[in-house]
């Protein structure tokens, strides 16, 4: 009986779900909308180097007029010359000349971030696209992390997007006519927790609560909000985190190649470009995104119709996944252990 109608019940039961994804998603107000950057004032928090130094070269050179935040006022400096630099190479190919500014302020004080952003909108206008890139982690166990380190990680990763977003926002809803954009740097650890990364997952995890909320409040100010979940990327703070990471964290974590900057910053710029509210960064990525859509609002129409088809299936890999990985930590606590006694 199943060989004979199992195969057809499957094609129908696929095709039913497909027909009322797309039904649903016809009645959904949050669509896929072209977000332009040429010729509009993009501020990058986290600039002055990795992904959003990278992020401002390639809006730079498309013709966006960009503001760097970040801390160190040399490595600001640096920045704005390494993007100059990028856009009178990129010139010669056709790309525009650089319109850059510089601002030292830390995200974890709104006083220093509201006056960083008060004094780019005085230079460059009101802005249309801001990018959250800045962040830090501190990659060791729970039990060996202080207060002062959950602190600290949660105080920039989760509070320095407050912080900037509400210094900014005024200033974007100004930003009349062309779709808007924020974008904040989730990471994959903000997708699935991974052993050592307490703080830093419990940091990234918030963000979606927070970019979820904040796109049903900015969507009738064609307002989009955007979350990138980066692999692990070859950036300074990457390099720093290897030097204190469990080796338990850099088994689990083992199997994945870390991606450059520049790869992380095409697929961000081109996810915002399209009005993407989940932006991944390579096919692991990809199958996160669709496994951890949950109840997250989703803009495009063939992602919402994978997500329907696909989350079952990718669970069930997940499933192993995670028992491959308790394995390995089981395997591995008594070494662990007897290390810890060891020191």
């Amino acid at each position: 009986m199943w060989a004979a109608w199992g195969v057809p019940v499957v094609v129908v039961g696929a095709l039913a779900l497909l027909f009322v994804s797309l039904i649903v998603y016809l009645w959904l107000p949050l669509r896929a909308v072209a977000i332009p950057i040429k010729g509009r004032h993009m501020v990058v928090t986290g600039g002055s180097s990795g992904i959003g130094l990278e992020i401002a070269k390639l809006a730079a050179a498309e013709g966006a007029r960009v503001s760097l935040v970040a801390r160190d006022e040399r490595k600001l400096a640096d920045a704005k010359n390494v993007v100059t630099e990028y856009c009178r190479q990129q010139v010669k190919g056709g790309g525009a000349p650089a319109q850059v500014n510089t601002y030292s302020a830390d995200v974890k004080n709104f006083g220093s971030v509201n006056a960083a952003i008060e004094a780019a909108v005085s230079d460059s206008g009101v802005i249309g696209v801001l990018v959250l890139s800045h962040g830090i982690s501190v990659v060791s166990r729970f039990e060996d992390q202080t207060v002062q380190d959950f602190d600290h990680v949660i105080d920039t990763n989760l509070k320095g997007n407050i912080h900037t977003i509400k210094a900014a926002l005024p200033h974007i809803k100004a930003s009349n006519g062309a779709p808007a954009s924020i974008s904040m740097f989730s990471s994959q650890a903000g997708q699935v927790g991974v052993y050592g990364y307490a703080a830093y997952s419990a940091s990234k995890f918030a963000l979606r609560g927070l970019a979820e909320c904040l796109q049903q409040e900015l969507i009738d100010r064609n307002i989009r909000l955007s979350l990138v979940y980066p692999p692990d990327t070859m950036t300074p703070g990457y390099v720093e985190d290897q030097k204190t990471m469990p080796e338990l964290t850099a088994k689990l974590s083992g199997s994945s190649k870390a991606m450059d900057s520049m790869s992380v910053a095409r697929a961000t710029l081109a996810g915002l470009k399209a009005g993407n509210f989940h932006i991944y960064c390579n096919l692991e990525g990809f199958a996160l995104s669709l496994l951890c859509s949950g109840m997250g609002p989703q803009p495009s129409l063939w992602k919402a119709m994978a997500e329907v088809l696909i989350m079952g299936v990718l669970r069930v890999v997940a499933l192993f996944i995670q028992r491959d990985w308790y394995a390995v930590i089981l395997q591995s606590k008594p070494k662990e252990a007897q290390a810890k006694k060891t020191h």
